[in-house]
């Protein structure tokens, strides 16, 4: 199995009180591109308040070995 890649892009609000744009990678187990953007959409849109995006979708060169 296969992981794939997103990137999600958000206003961070860092400590100083300044909100800054950020893209933060995330690794997603999916079969395809657009589940891998909707199980991120699920996961992060309890952790970021505000508007984000998913900037990228692309597949990892890091794989999961299945038990033998």
């Amino acid at each position: 199995m296969k992981y794939i890649e997103t990137k999600v892009r958000y206003e961070k609000t860092m400590e100083s009180g300044m909100t800054k744009t950020v893209t933060e990678p995330y690794l997603v187990d999916a079969l395809s591109f657009a589940e891998a953007e909707a199980r991120i959409i699920e996961e992060v849109t309890p952790y970021i308040s505000g508007e984000f995006s998913v900037s990228a979708v692309k597949r990892s060169n890091i794989f999961r070995q299945g038990r033998r």
